[in-house]
């Protein structure tokens, strides 16, 4: 009985390990634009996307394919092992994005123009939906653009580059058979180390279309 059960359980992971790495994403590149809130404010963003794509051995050019100089086992030395090399995971993509705020909050009337750099790890997926985590770093210039009174009745304004990391998760849901379009749904909480006059921690949340390229 405990051998049916070894057996049965060894089947199952080695389907999973198999599933893993037959993993494929739709597309590889891709554009998206997308629109959501902010704590005080609108969010409005545009992204450039890059799947990685797991390598298989039949994708690797034939000189390549043996470059590791271990024997197949102690009788064999030749030819040696092949090996596809998997530098990057199955389920991995980056997102590079653009994004501009504007809003108001305790007196002040402001905007956000900042760049974002991530990275996202597949969860979960079957064939028309994708969900991921994402961890990052990001850059903005922060404007007030209405004055704010100081001590002395002065109007103080204020212009900084902040930086920070970002996290958060996504969601994607192709959107025809031809996986060329999906709806994108995603939440965003940032960190910013320059935050001395306000806007430390911020928090994103977005919805928007992405097109294959």
């Amino acid at each position: 009985m405990r051998c049916i059960l070894f057996l049965m359980l060894l089947t199952v992971v080695v389907c999973v390990d198999t599933a893993a790495q037959e993993f494929r994403w739709p597309r590889e590149k891709a554009v998206e634009i997308a629109t959501g809130g902010s704590g005080n404010g609108f969010y409005f963003e545009g992204g450039y996307v890059r799947y990685f794509q797991p390598r298989k051995l039949k994708d690797i050019p034939f000189k390549d394919k043996f470059k590791s100089l271990t024997a197949r086992n102690r009788y064999v030395a030749f030819p040696c092992k092949k090996i596809a090399t998997h530098k990057i995971p199955p389920g991995v993509s980056m997102k590079v994005s653009a994004f501009y705020e504007v809003g108001s909050g305790k007196g002040t009337q402001y905007r956000v123009i900042g760049v974002n750099g991530s990275l996202h790890y597949l969860l979960f997926s079957n064939r028309y939906l994708f969900a991921s985590i994402k961890g990052g770093v990001s850059v903005s210039n922060n404007r007030l653009l209405k004055a704010i009174p100081n001590d002395n009745n002065k109007p103080d304004y204020f212009e900084r580059f902040k930086y920070g990391v970002l996290g958060g998760f996504e969601i994607e849901c192709l959107l025809d058979r031809y996986q060329s379009k999906s709806l994108v749904m995603g939440w965003e909480e940032y960190y910013l180390i320059r935050g001395d006059a306000w806007g430390e921690a911020r928090w994103y949340g977005f919805v928007g279309l992405r097109f294959k390229i």
